[in-house]
This record gives structure tokens, C-alpha cells and sequence, in this order.
């Protein structure tokens, strides 16, 4: 029987048979399993790893930048026998005017001052105009370049009377294509403004 240490764990059978038969092997193969367990945890870990970096990546691509943050004001102007709406940007976000459309509770028309060569005009109203609409090679019939400014203003021509109209101005992740009403492309669109006349 072997003599062992006060403080050596016993490891061996009372029955003082040989720590080969007790362990299932000679003490050579003794570092075999924990080697293999090793090599499953590391293989399990890169395996996680990847799964979980791949579905991280995949979505942060899908997120949407957020949405510009402004504040309007409107009133409405005299535009010959009727009236037609004018919306001032008083504070925010400079925002692309490719990516910016409106619409209304009723078909409107969105343009320069009624004084101007390019007037919002009722008779080409539309269910949504963007804010880059224009006629041929023009500019813009809204007069205020690629960025809408703290200070700018567009205006707004209902079909009708201008009482009662609620307006929507949206702000799209993608510039708007075409010209009225234009065509929203991608899922991201929101509301950045939203008043009643």
C-alpha cells in the first residue's frame, strides 16, 4: 500500500488495487481530456463570437440616421382673392430640401411667394410635393436652395380655402425622386412638423 503525505490527497482505492485500474488508464493518457474540453470551449467561444458579431453588424446598418429636430411657424398671405399659407422655419436642424415633402388635408401646391415667379399655385396641387419641385431645368419653385434655413420660408397653396387645412411636413432618409408629387423611397420617413391653418 502507498504511503502518502498528511496533507497529499488519497487517489488511490483502499482496496490497494493500482491507480491504473481505479482511473481507467495509464497516467500518460491522464492529459487527454481536459486538452479536448479546452479545445470544445475554444471552438464553442469562436463560434458565439462570430454569430454574435455578425448579427450586431448586419443590424447597426439598418438603423436610420435620426430625424432632424425643427420648429415652424405659419401664418397665411394674401395671394389675389384668396390666401395662401406661409411656413417659416424659427428654429433647428438645417435640413436638405430633397429630403423634405408635405402634405395636406387636401390636395396644395408648394412654391415662392405669390409675388414671385414661381408662386405656390392651387392649380397644380398635388396629394404631396416636395420640396424641390420644379418646372424643366429650373430651380426650385420654393426659392430657398439645397438646405431649408432657420429664417426661410415656403409657401403653401391649398386647393380651396385655406381654413381648416392641416399640413404634415416629412422628412425622408432618402432624397425625394422626382417632381410632383415625387416618389418616397425606403421605409424611413417622419414627421417633423405637423400644424393646422
Amino acid at each position: 500500500m502507498r504511503v502518502t503525505a498528511p496533507d497529499e490527497p488519497v487517489l488511490f482505492c483502499p482496496c490497494d488495487c493500482t491507480n491504473d485500474a481505479v482511473f481507467g488508464g495509464s497516467t500518460a493518457d491522464r492529459g487527454v481530456a481536459p486538452v479536448i474540453a479546452v479545445t470544445l470551449l475554444v471552438a464553442l467561444a469562436v463560434v458565439l463570437v462570430t454569430t454574435v458579431s455578425a448579427f450586431v453588424l448586419t443590424n447597426q446598418s439598418d438603423i436610420p440616421p435620426p430625424a432632424p429636430q425643427i420648429s415652424v411657424s405659419h401664418t397665411t398671405v394674401p395671394d389675389g382673392g384668396e390666401r395662401t399659407v406661409a411656413v417659416t422655419l424659427d428654429a433647428g436642424d438645417t435640413v436638405a430640401t430633397d429630403q423634405l415633402y408635405v402634405i395636406a388635408s387636401k390636395p396644395l401646391d408648394i412654391g415662392g411667394a405669390p409675388s414671385s415667379a414661381t408662386p405656390a399655385n392651387e392649380a397644380y396641387a398635388s396629394s404631396r410635393e416636395n420640396f424641390v419641385e420644379a418646372s424643366g431645368a429650373n430651380p426650385p419653385q420654393v426659392g430657398i436652395g439645397e438646405q431649408w434655413e432657420s429664417g426661410e420660408t415656403i409657401y403653401l397653396d391649398p386647393r380651396g380655402s385655406v381654413q381648416g387645412v392641416t399640413i404634415k411636413i416629412y422628412w425622408n432618409t432618402k432624397p425625394i425622386r422626382g417632381v410632383n408629387p415625387g416618389s418616397v423611397e425606403g421605409d424611413d420617413a417622419y414627421l417633423i412638423a405637423e400644424f393646422s391653418v
